[in-house]
């Protein structure tokens, strides 16, 4: 059996080559080329549609059947782990509160007060 010739494409003649033409620029970018400003594009038409289906359904009713049931189902579990610990913590602290508290007490007299208002006049006509 003779040995078989593989068939190559023929080739191009250098007169082909140089017959292109004037170079086309490549394609110019436009303002929308950019992932930012395609993402933002997105944001903003779901956002519109959003408002269209609120506008359409009414925003008490949206509130009533969406909103809220989300809310509950979000944070009910969210506050029923978190206020046992809360509530001890706010036993815990009651010492400190009523410290805080009779500190404040003692400061807030008539002849505090007056220090404070004959202080802060020296420093307004010094400031004049």
């Amino acid at each position: 059996m003779p040995p078989k010739k593989s068939a190559k494409a023929p080739r191009k003649s250098s007169r082909a080559r140089t017959a292109r033409g004037p170079k086309v620029p490549a394609a110019t970018h436009s303002l929308t080329d950019s992932f930012a400003i395609r993402t933002a594009f997105v944001v903003v038409g779901v956002l519109g549609l959003a408002a269209i289906g609120i506008s359409l359904i009414g925003p008490r009713r949206f509130r009533d059947e969406f909103v809220r049931p989300i809310g509950a189902a979000a944070y009910t579990p969210i506050a029923a782990a978190v206020a046992p610990s809360a509530d001890r913590v706010w036993e815990e602290t009651r010492a400190w509160r009523d410290r805080i508290g009779s500190v404040l007490e003692s400061i807030n007299t008539e002849e505090l007060r007056q220090l404070v208002a004959s202080r802060l006049s020296y420093w307004i006509d010094q400031l004049r």
